[in-house]
């Protein structure tokens, strides 16, 4: 081939290439716009497990892509039933892993010691409590460090009905404010001078047969793992004032008429939200359920949130949290920009998180736009953050069992001292460990609080107040005297 064959043949192959390129450069109605075929901008990969969150890992993804050129965020729906065994695998074996994921709280003691967390380097946000709450601190401590950024969280809470509440109010003579009960006592005095409506049922419920609802009773001295739950060494499961606060759990039934067979957590909202109950402990949930049902008129009520009552003026409540977290993947080679989405997502994004994802955020100072949302935060706040030991992972379904053997009668010394006892034999390895039995601490006789007045047709015997009201008289203390245990009933409506 001759010279001027030849110019022409490169010529048209050139021509040829130059128009493939154009074409290849050109966006497909599929492909997102604003990313050329051959960008070399880094992806960082996103795995999340909650549906939840897709619509607004979507928008924060697609926001950070459009004002950053030096990566894209490509988020992604995992399902699988191991999620962290799915991430261990993915990150070892180099096959499309994540960059940066959400996992629980109590996920980050296995995930870092498998090398899937890295310390976080915006340590800027865990100087203090003004960007997050200590509870969210805690849970994203492991080993000393901080190895995740607190994204959303789950707890419990105190709903109550404003109506009857402010009908009780009035008839004390007090504000609203001071009539929301400070200890379940309160709540037994409120029942027994409230001449319920008619719809009302009973006067309180929670489903007893979940541990998220239960914690609260002895969290505020229950150790399992230290103030961030990763310290074997830390552990206390077996003291006298957990006896107690179990002792008033269990006389709690005498007040309660609950089922633990019937009165799941659905059952008892939908009471709550039918206006046949004035109190519940409920999980964030509840606030949009509530909307939910408010807005299709199927329920009219109005209702407050509040941090669940102390057991008594002695015995403290403290609620369990879990906090769903940003995890910086350490095998990732591109951790600094994975930082930097998590970074713009905490400063920019989260204002729109709870209502895209209807789950409140771990950080602080977001103004919702469901006001009942604030009730939660502030329990959040003061939450004691799920364990993150391994060596415990079954502690939760045990102190389950043990709080339905105490609800169903069970000696409370003897439940207790039996979960700890097979709680140590777990984390110590040694199957012959012994846990000394403590002797059972000065019993705590809630009716000792409380006085009764029969009814005068010689019906159900209800509980009144004493002192911490004016409506306690001389007759009623009297009375109060020659009341035995056998004598209360359960409270439901007067």
């Amino acid at each position: 081939m001759n010279r001027k064959a030849r110019l022409f043949g490169a010529a048209a192959v050139f021509l040829l290439l130059a128009a493939l390129v154009v074409v290849a450069l050109r966006p497909s109605p599929a492909q997102d716009s604003s990313e050329p075929l051959f960008s070399t901008r880094t992806t960082i990969r996103l795995w999340y497990q909650d549906d939840s969150l897709t619509d607004f890992f979507s928008d924060a993804a697609a926001a950070y892509n459009q004002s950053h050129r030096q990566a894209r965020v490509v988020p992604t729906l995992v399902t699988d039933t191991d999620y962290v065994q799915k991430l261990y695998d993915a990150s070892v074996e180099g096959d499309e892993f994540p960059d940066v994921f959400v996992a629980e709280n109590g996920d980050l003691g296995r995930l870092y010691k498998a090398g899937l967390a890295a310390e976080v380097t915006g340590t800027q946000y865990f100087a203090n409590t003004n960007t997050f709450p200590q509870s969210a601190i805690d849970a994203v401590t492991c080993n000393d460090l901080v190895v995740a950024y607190p994204l959303c969280f789950e707890t419990s809470a105190f709903l109550y009905n404003t109506d009857y509440l402010q009908s009780m109010a009035d008839s004390l003579g007090q504000s609203l404010t001071d009539t929301v009960p400070k200890t379940m006592l309160d709540v037994i005095r409120l029942a027994n001078g409230y001449d319920a409506p008619e719809g009302v049922s009973a006067v309180m419920k929670w489903d007893v047969s979940d541990i998220f609802y239960n914690y609260c009773f002895v969290g505020a001295y229950l150790d399992v793992g230290g103030p961030d739950g990763d310290d074997p060494d830390s552990l206390e499961l077996y003291n006298s004032q957990l006896i107690q606060c179990l002792q008033v759990y269990q006389q709690m039934n005498q007040y309660f008429a609950i089922d633990s067979k019937t009165d799941d957590y659905d059952s008892v909202l939908q009471s709550f939200e039918d206006g046949s109950l004035v109190f519940m402990l409920a999980t964030t949930g509840a606030v949009q359920d509530i909307r939910d049902k408010i807005a299709d008129g199927s329920s009219t009520i109005h209702y407050g949130v509040a941090a669940i009552p102390d057991s008594t003026d002695s015995l403290q409540t403290k609620t369990m949290s879990v906090t769903d977290c940003l995890v910086v993947n350490g095998y990732s080679e591109h951790q600094d920009l994975a930082e930097d989405f998590i970074q713009y997502v905490l400063d920019s994004q989260m204002d729109s998180f709870y209502d895209t994802t209807g789950m409140p955020a771990a950080k602080s100072g977001i103004t919702y736009s469901d006001e009942h949302m604030d009730g939660f935060v502030q329990a959040y706040a003061d939450s004691v953050p799920v364990t993150k030991l391994r060596e415990a992972s079954n502690f939760w379904m045990l102190l389950e069992e043990t709080f339905q053997d105490v609800w169903d009668g069970t000696d409370c010394n003897d439940a207790l001292h039996d979960l700890a006892q097979k709680v140590m034999i777990q984390i110590s390895g040694t199957e012959n460990y012994k846990v000394d039995k403590i002797a059972d601490p000065e019993p705590i006789d809630i009716t000792a609080d409380l006085s009764y007045d029969a009814d005068s047709d010689g019906g159900d015997t209800t509980a009144s107040t004493e002192s911490s009201t004016e409506a306690a008289t001389e007759s009623a203390t009297e009375a109060a005297t020659e009341a035995t245990t056998e004598d209360a009933a359960a409270v439901d409506t007067k």
